[in-house]
């Protein structure tokens, strides 16, 4: 299965981690590192999560509050954004259609 990271979903991990490594460098590395398994778990499964309140399939982050949003179009995994649970549910699309299905 071959993964693609969208710009959008570098950008949102880039930008939480950085909020992150604001209070503790420790609690950016352990963010960096819960994203990075749950994209394995993820690619590892190819996908197979239920749809969340985006429209896409997701996986939560536990403990920390964000969803890995992802398309599984054949043998690919597309990774479309790292969104908080609190944002709207509408969010996501919106990202999407911005920057032209990327």
């Amino acid at each position: 299965m071959k993964a693609v990271f969208s710009s959008r979903f570098k950008t949102d991990l880039l930008a939480e981690e950085a909020k992150y490594a604001r209070i503790s460098e420790r609690l950016a590395s352990a963010f960096h590192e819960r994203v990075a398994g749950q994209a394995r778990e993820i690619m590892r499964w190819n996908g197979g999560d239920h749809l969340g309140p985006h429209g896409f399939p997701c996986r939560r982050t536990r403990p920390f509050p964000f969803y890995i949003y992802y398309a599984v179009e054949e043998e690919t995994i597309y990774f479309l954004g790292l969104v908080h649970e609190r944002r709207h549910p509408d969010f996501l699309k919106k990202q999407i259609q911005a920057q032209g299905g990327q």
